[in-house]
């Protein structure tokens, strides 16, 4: 018969195995999504400097 602790632990493991690959997937999106922000602030600064320097 197994004992609470092995329940527990079992319980555990599965719960663990399934929230953090969500987790991971979501600091991943997150990530890209903050370097495309990126990538869209540093084109808009450039265009910022071309339409300046126009003038």
């Amino acid at each position: 018969m197994t004992s609470n602790w092995q329940i527990i632990l079992a319980v555990i493991i599965v719960g663990l195995s399934i929230i953090m690959p969500i987790y991971y997937f979501y600091q991943r999106k997150k990530k890209a999504q903050q370097e495309e922000l990126n990538k869209i602030k540093v084109y808009g600064e450039s265009i910022n400097d071309q339409t300046r320097n126009k003038h």
